[in-house]
């Protein structure tokens, strides 16, 4: 458990790094993924599913590929 929130906290730092709006960002990419960033906790089951469209759409908006 808790890829998926690892998962959004890397979005928060390569945000944080690049100097991004990341609550703009993470709208966008929740956008994509098809959920809402806002309710991963660290305690959110994971999904595999949920985490590669988490993944798609990151590279999307942020060009990155996430570690986890």
């Amino acid at each position: 458990m808790g890829r998926l929130y690892d998962a959004v906290e890397e979005i928060d730092r390569v945000c944080q790094a690049r100097g991004l709006d990341s609550i703009k960002v993470k709208g966008e990419i929740s956008m994509k993924a098809g959920f809402f960033l806002a309710i991963v906790f660290p305690h959110t089951p994971d999904d595999a599913d949920k985490l590669d469209k988490l993944r798609g759409a990151a590279r999307d908006v942020l060009g990155v590929s996430l570690s986890v």
